[in-house]
């Protein structure tokens, strides 16, 4: 695996599911973003606008089936998902700091220069208090070929409903 200087443009789709005491809860992210080698890790990385704070970004670095999804701005947390380990962290939000334990259940990296998927399914305690099982799904895809600006978009599915929590432009500005 070579060092890749100049990020490849993607566009990623994330959805995060959600199952916990009979109901399932889902949130569908598509952004654009990059994907880059630096020191034989891979990296996606991507911005999330929000309306009422500042704009957060997110990095996703891969190294050797371990995933950590770091967060920067408007919301601030780091998750490391480790097959069979449990990390915990601190998730800040506008209301205070959350204290986040996960345990990464299965963890399938399937990439091959800046297209694939990631794969992670793990359980979830919040402030010591269990939230279920998790599923989270990043399809990675080239842009090349197709259209400069890409949609940002954020779905949130809860009960059977479906609400569009965002959609706005962005062409890598």
């Amino acid at each position: 695996m070579k060092n890749t200087q100049k990020g490849q443009k993607v566009i990623l789709s994330i959805l995060g599911t959600q199952k916990y005491e009979g109901h399932e809860d889902a949130v569908e992210i598509v952004a654009p973003g990059y994907y880059y080698i630096k020191n034989n890790k891979e990296y996606l990385t991507y911005k999330e606008e929000n309306e009422d704070k500042e704009d957060t970004v997110t990095t996703i670095k891969i190294d050797n089936g371990k995933v950590s999804v770091m967060r920067f701005g408007g919301i601030n947390s780091n998750m490391t998902f480790e097959l069979n380990k449990k990390h915990t962290t601190y998730y800040d939000t506008s209301q205070g700091a959350l204290v986040i334990s996960v345990l990464a259940k299965k963890i399938n990296t399937d990439l091959y220069e800046g297209e694939g998927e990631i794969k992670i399914t793990y359980e979830m305690e919040i402030n010591h208090a269990s939230m279920g099982i998790n599923f989270l799904n990043i399809k990675i895809n080239s842009t090349v070929n197709q259209e400069r600006t890409i949609p940002t978009s954020c779905y949130l599915e809860h009960n059977g409903e479906t609400k569009n929590l965002r959609s706005t432009q962005d062409d890598w500005s």
